[in-house]
C-alpha cells in the first residue's frame, strides 16, 4: 500500500474515532462544512493522455490544512491523496468521472466532479457507424483521409474538413479535429479545401439535392425529404448520438454523405471589456450546419449556410455573419 493510500486511510479512521466521541459527548454537535472546491480539466482527452490537475477554491477558514483526495472512475477503486493530481488516462475510449475531495482536521469535508471522455478520430475511433470503410474512394491530406462520394457531375467529401491550418475545433480542444472536424468562419471556409477542391455553391447544394429526389428548383429554397438520405446513424463511443424524430423518416444515410449533427460555433464571443474570449459551441447531436461559397446580396458581412435539424426531414437555409459563424465545411470538386 502506498503511503499516501495509508496515509488516507489513517485520517478517515481517525475521523470515525472523532465522530464517535463527540456523538458520545453530544449526539446534536455538527461540524462546520468546507465549499468551494473547483478544478480544471479538459472535456475531451485523446488516448493515453497525461492531465495534470490543481485544486481552487477551497480555503480553511481557521487557515488550517486542507488535503485532498483524487479518483477517477471506473479506472480506480481507491483514492490518490496529494494535492496536485497527474492522471494517465486510459487507452480505452469512454467516459470517466474525476472526483476530488477535500477534507480538514474538524470539519465535513466536500466533493468536485467533472466528466472527461476519452475519444480518438479516424474509421477505428469514436464516431462508428459511419457508413464510411476503409476501402472506399478517398484523398489524403496532411496525414487525413477525406473519403468521398460522387453524385450527379460532383465529388462531395464524406467527412468534414479538419485542416489545422484554420477554424476552430469543438470546445476548444484539438483533440476534436479528427472527431468532428473544425468549424469555420466563411473566409476560413472559402480558403480551407484542398488544392483542386472548393467550398459549395448554392448551386452545387441545388444540385445534390436535385440528385436526391428533392423536388427544388429554387436556389436557398428547402430541400424536402432529404434529411434521412444525408444523416448517418452514427455512434459516439458505441452510444448512439441521437434519435431522430419520425418526422424524419427511416435513418438510410442512402446518399453515402454520412452527416453527423455536430451543431455550430459562435467564434465571436467578447467579454464586458471587449476581450475575446473563447469559442462557444451549440447546437450538438441536434444540428448539422454547413457553409455555401454564396454570400447574401444587399447584406454587408453575410454568408448563406444550409443544415438539417434531427426533428426535420428538409435541408434549410440560413444566414450567419462571415467573421463570428462557425459552421463545418464539406468540399466539392468536378467529378474526376
Amino acid at each position: 500500500m502506498s503511503l499516501k493510500k495509508l496515509s488516507l486511510l489513517v485520517f478517515a479512521a481517525a475521523m470515525i474515532l472523532a465522530v464517535a466521541s463527540c456523538k458520545k459527548d453530544d449526539d446534536d454537535k455538527t461540524y462546520p462544512s468546507l465549499s468551494g472546491l473547483y478544478f480544471d480539466c479538459p472535456a475531451f482527452v485523446a488516448p493515453g493522455q497525461v492531465v495534470k490537475m490543481t485544486p481552487k477554491e477551497v480555503e480553511h477558514p481557521e487557515g488550517g490544512k486542507v488535503g485532498y483526495a483524487w479518483k477517477v472512475s471506473p479506472s480506480m477503486s481507491t483514492y490518490d491523496t496529494t494535492d496536485v493530481y497527474v492522471h494517465w488516462f486510459s487507452d480505452t475510449l469512454g467516459t470517466y468521472t474525476v472526483n476530488c475531495y477535500a477534507f480538514a482536521a474538524g470539519y465535513t469535508g466536500t466533493s468536485f466532479s467533472k466528466e472527461v471522455v476519452v475519444v480518438k478520430g479516424g474509421l477505428d475511433g469514436t464516431l462508428t457507424r459511419t457508413g464510411i470503410k476503409s476501402s472506399d474512394k478517398k484523398i489524403t491530406v496532411d496525414g487525413t483521409d477525406y473519403y468521398y462520394e460522387k453524385i450527379g457531375g460532383l465529388d462531395w467529401f464524406r467527412n468534414n474538413l479538419a485542416s489545422k491550418s484554420s477554424g476552430t475545433p469543438y470546445s476548444n480542444l484539438d483533440v476534436m479535429t479528427d472527431v468532428f472536424g473544425r468549424y469555420y468562419n466563411y473566409d476560413e471556409a472559402m480558403k480551407a479545401c484542398p488544392q483542386g477542391w472548393r467550398l459549395p455553391t448554392e448551386e452545387d447544394w441545388l444540385s445534390l439535392a436535385s440528385a436526391l429526389g428533392s423536388p427544388a428548383s429554387e436556389p436557398y429554397s428547402t430541400f424536402t425529404d432529404v434529411a434521412s438520405k444525408l444523416f448517418a446513424d452514427v455512434y459516439f463511443n458505441d452510444v448512439q448520438i441521437l434519435k431522430y424524430w419520425p418526422e424524419v423518416g427511416d435513418i438510410t444515410n442512402s446518399s453515402r454523405l454520412s452527416v453527423v449533427p455536430v451543431g455550430y460555433a459562435n467564434l465571436g464571443n467578447v467579454n464586458d471589456e471587449g476581450k475575446f474570449l473563447s469559442a462557444s459551441f451549440d447546437g450538438g447531436f441536434e444540428y448539422a450546419v454547413f457553409w455555401t461559397a454564396d454570400t447574401v446580396p444587399g447584406e454587408d458581412g453575410m454568408a448563406y449556410f444550409r443544415y438539417l435539424f434531427h426533428t426535420q426531414p428538409d435541408m434549410m437555409v440560413g444566414k450567419g455573419d462571415v467573421n463570428t459563424f462557425g459552421a463545418s465545411v464539406r468540399c466539392v470538386r468536378d467529378a474526376q
